[in-house]
């Protein structure tokens, strides 16, 4: 490796997208559409993570589109990130809700599409999604919580989950 590669190695993100699945696939038919509903589906997308090992991270992509449409799918998806060296959490947990979900998203988005083509209808293309501004949402709501006083409560440890609900 010459000096050259070292120096601009040292100076990446030392981050790797090393893999994709589809983890969970759920469509049907919504018996209680008519078509003269006027009222547009509700999408959700949900993003967690996890540590998988000493440099790896797998995200979870969860989009859900529910209410007023002729279809209802719930479409769940994980990435496996790695990294060179472990940043902060708090890098980890900013980097995974919103660089490795905007990674991600493109994949589960064609999915949809095919999905929903397949299906008979027009493909369904997603709205882009700003995760930046989800992710300031999210920690909006998470500094909103901890002000409140909370009742004395089991504590249950939980991964970090982002809900979003997205009108279209």
């Amino acid at each position: 490796m010459t000096n050259m590669q070292k120096q601009s190695k040292s100076k990446s993100t030392g981050m790797g997208f090393k893999d994709f699945r589809l983890l969970n696939l759920v469509f049907s038919m919504n018996k209680d559409f008519t078509p003269k509903t006027k009222a547009a589906p509700i999408v959700d997308i949900e993003i967690a993570y996890e540590y998988a090992d000493k440099n790896l991270v797998w995200v979870s992509l969860r989009v859900i589109q529910h209410g007023k449409a002729p279809y209802l799918f719930d479409v769940r998806s994980a990435g496996l990130f790695e990294f060179q060296e472990m940043p902060p959490k708090e890098v980890v947990d900013s980097f995974a809700r919103i660089n490795c979900a905007a990674i991600m998203f493109p994949y589960l988005r064609e999915t949809i599409a095919d999905l929903t083509r397949r299906a008979g209808f027009p493909p369904q293309h997603l709205q882009p999604v700003n995760f930046v501004n989800l992710y300031a949402k999210a920690k909006a709501e998470e500094a909103g919580k901890k002000k409140k006083p909370a009742k004395k409560k089991k504590v249950v440890k939980a991964k970090k989950v982002t809900k979003v609900k997205k009108v279209k």
